[in-house]
């Protein structure tokens, strides 16, 4: 795998790109974004461990999608039975990463309670809004600067990992750091990619509202809803062309047969004993005279 520099432009190109992705085949990649959340949701409703879980199976699930868009990409055969093909090969790295990822957000989240006295994760959490006293508050805004400062990284390594793990068969570290590396490498198209995708969103979220409301009071919600929920396709299938453009595509390998030597040895039996039947001794001058008839003289 060789990490590729783009131009600052390739940016906006992923999202046009991916847009036209989804346009080839908007049924099926919409079913395997939204039949991959829906198996998150139900993983999450699993007392106790539902949250690692769903944590945990979302880079294989991810990874369906990322193959889905690559089978659509090159014209494949396409099938359900895609969406599960994250579970295949490297399952336990893509989980073991999922794992990691739940960690590291969690004691991020538990750090910050040192700062704010709890707020930001009851919030997170449980969904608690702090009363304005503590919105306003310096260690608020201390603890949520803390959280950006220490999952910033973590989320950039984590952006390409299950596309590494998957397509080229990497470990864990090594994946992570060469998700990181790539991005370092390319963060001016990724940043004008970011830009142009929530500039998009919000003015095409606004002009939807604006429409249906104008049809009818409250439509506007209902359809900005709908809206956001189809450009996740679009954004998982710019993010499968911006990770072509960086790490590339691996090839197909081509299985070669092995050689058998017990086939090889009796092909090799078989060839000496046809050149011996092929290529009988030469009869001498005697048998040769004698095998003449002789003519009889009267």
């Amino acid at each position: 795998m060789r990490i590729r520099r783009v131009p600052m432009r390739n940016g906006w190109y992923w999202l046009i790109e991916g847009f036209a992705l989804w346009l080839r085949n908007p049924a099926f990649l919409s079913f395997i974004t939204f039949g991959s959340a829906l198996a998150l949701f139900a993983a999450s409703l699993v007392p106790y461990i539902g949250e690692p879980l769903g944590m945990m199976l979302y880079p294989s699930l991810t990874l369906g999608i990322y193959n889905g868009c690559r089978a659509i990409d090159r014209k494949r055969r396409l099938s359900p039975e895609i969406l599960l093909s994250g579970f295949r090969r490297r399952a336990f790295e893509l989980l073991l990463v999922g794992f990691c990822n739940f960690v590291i957000i969690k004691t991020v989240m538990l750090a910050s309670t040192l700062v704010d006295d709890g707020a930001w994760w009851r919030l997170l959490e449980y969904g608690e809004v702090p009363d304005t006293m503590t919105i306003v508050s310096p260690r608020f805004l201390y603890a949520a600067l803390m959280m950006l400062v220490l999952l910033t990284p973590w989320s950039i390594a984590y952006l390409f990992v299950p596309q590494i793990i998957g397509w080229w068969r990497q470990p864990v570290t090594k994946a992570l750091s060469s998700s990181l590396a790539g991005c370092l490498r390319n963060w001016l198209p990724l940043f004008v990619y970011m830009l142009c995708y929530a500039f998009f969103v919000c003015m095409l979220s606004a002009l939807v509202i604006n429409f249906f409301n104008l049809v009818k009071e409250g439509l506007g919600t209902l359809a900005c809803t709908v809206f956001i929920l189809l450009m996740f396709p679009i954004l998982l299938g710019s993010f499968y062309v911006a990770a072509r453009d960086i790490f590339g595509l691996p090839r197909r390998r081509r299985h070669r047969r092995r050689p058998n030597p017990s086939r090889e040895s009796s092909m090799q039996g078989t060839q000496g004993t046809t050149q011996e039947t092929e290529d009988p001794p030469e009869p001498d001058a005697q048998s040769v005279t004698a095998a003449i008839p002789r003519r009889r003289v009267h």
